[in-house]
């Protein structure tokens, strides 16, 4: 019943409004949209300038709050004054308002629980605007990125390959976020496989000596080296170390470099597959296996039509 006063008296207002339009009542519209593109200039000089001033002591994602919230605020006054001023009767408009929101709201319930989950990551501050964060979807697929922006609705995120992407905030609530930036130091971790027979000692002097050499590892906390798995024919070593965020993807790639040469230059072998080609001969087997050949070998079977290399075989005299 309420609903339906409320709709009937807004018709009554536009009959009106367009009943009584004169010179007067059009100078009046004129003087209210002037007045409300003079608000939306003045809100973004206050929003712009609150920034540019006392918000040089937050952080981005402050800064962005602050800026919206107070260019919105402003220009919502001037909005409601130059409504006034054309003659419109405010309580009539947020009547119709808060109906249309509860429609709205039922209508579009995804709408809404973005809206509702926007509030509480806002509030939560997992993760603000610049940090780089990774996101492990329902599926299993993983998203990582740069926030560039944290919206009611959605977080933008910009990856390494320059591609925008756009999250729903009910998903970032629903699922694991990862936030890659949010203290000044990582760690790098780095497995690697050893022969058995190689001292163990002597490969963790090393790697620690490698580590110590870098000048983009840091002393603290120490870099490690820890015996995490013994395999059939192999000991899995785990070697960590941590550096500052701006240098983790250079670190992560020269570090590897470091350890090769590390290796080579004290006779430490890494167990790599090696594959040989022995061909079969008259005598004894088709093929024949040195004992002292550790080796995989892979037999050549000259019979199979997709074999490249065709051997003629001379019968022994």
């Amino acid at each position: 019943m309420a609903e339906l006063q409320i709709v009937e008296e807004l018709n009554n207002t536009l009959k009106g409004f367009l009943s009584g339009l004169s010179s007067d009542r059009f100078q009046d519209m004129i003087f209210a949209l002037i007045f409300i593109v003079l608000g939306f200039f003045v809100a973004r000089i206050i929003s712009n300038g609150f920034t540019a001033t006392i918000g040089k002591r937050l952080n981005q994602h402050q800064k962005l709050i602050w800026r919206r919230g107070i260019f919105y605020f402003i220009f919502l006054l001037f909005m409601i004054a130059s409504l006034r001023e054309a003659g419109f009767k405010l309580s009539v408009f947020l009547g119709a308002a808060g109906i249309l929101t509860v429609a709205l709201g039922f209508a579009s319930q995804t709408s809404a629980s973005n809206l509702i989950s926007g509030l509480f990551l806002i509030g939560e501050g997992s993760f603000e605007v610049g940090d780089t964060i990774q996101v492990t979807m329902i599926r299993g697929h993983t998203i990582e990125g740069q926030v560039i922006s944290i919206d009611l609705l959605s977080v933008k995120l910009l990856t390494l390959d320059n591609i925008f992407i756009r999250l729903p905030n009910e998903q970032l609530i629903r699922t694991p976020v990862f936030n890659l930036s949010k203290f000044p130091i990582r760690r790098i971790p780095i497995t690697l496989f050893i022969n058995f027979h190689e001292d163990i000692v002597k490969v963790r002097q090393v790697l620690i000596d490698v580590a110590d050499a870098y000048s983009l590892v840091l002393d603290e906390p120490r870099p490690q080296v820890a015996v995490t798995a013994f395999r059939e024919s192999t000991i899995e070593l785990l070697f960590t170390v941590w550096t500052k965020q701006q240098y983790y993807i250079q670190v992560h790639d020269e570090i590897q470099e470091r350890v090769r040469n590390g290796f080579i230059d004290n006779n430490i072998e890494i167990p790599i597959p090696k594959m040989g080609l022995i061909e079969p001969t008259l005598s004894g087997n088709r093929s024949e296996i040195d004992g002292n050949d550790t080796d995989i070998v892979a037999r050549n079977d000259l019979n199979h039509p997709r074999s490249t290399k065709q051997t003629k075989i001379e019968p022994e005299q």
